[in-house]
């Protein structure tokens, strides 16, 4: 893949998320629940609304994490933090070195990206997966920002 073909590639993976994001939005109101939590060993997401109620139960693949602190991207597949299948089912997205013309793809350590680049990079990485979209988790002075991949998704219905 030359530049301007990775260029148009990036282009496109970024708006496709936009818009994966607007319908995870209105499908399913990511963005507006209280609480979350995540299980690598179940790859299982969940959302709850604010009196503690699970509303939506989704399958997840690990990204990446980006750290607001350092300025640093570091793809799942490589992570020892995530649990080894987590690590495996990532393992794809090394693929995309062989697809485009940027090395990023495949760098085991963490590496220096500019703000919003991490969404560049999820967005390819959700394109790649054919994911539903993703979901950035809140970063702490302690932990970076998972980035996750919506593999499935489904909502509770309502008591």
């Amino acid at each position: 893949m030359e530049l301007d073909e990775w260029e148009a590639f990036r282009a496109c993976a970024i708006e496709e998320l936009r818009e994966k994001q607007r319908r995870l939005q209105d499908d399913y109101g990511i963005g507006g629940f209280a609480r979350w939590w995540f299980d690598q060993e179940t790859a299982s997401l969940q959302f709850f609304d604010r009196e503690g109620c699970l509303r939506l139960d989704t399958s997840f693949n690990d990204i990446g994490s980006y750290s607001p602190l350092s300025h640093t991207w570091k793809w799942a597949w490589c992570n020892d933090s995530v649990l080894p299948a987590m690590r495996q089912a990532a393992g794809p997205l090394r693929e995309l070195c062989a697809v485009t013309v940027l090395a990023a793809f495949h760098r085991e350590d963490p590496f220096e990206v500019d703000e919003g680049e991490d969404w560049e990079l999820a967005a390819s990485a959700v394109q790649h997966l054919g994911a539903l979209g993703c979901y950035r988790t809140p970063p702490s002075a302690e932990a970076s920002a998972s980035i996750l991949a919506f593999m499935a998704a489904a909502p509770i219905a309502l008591p």
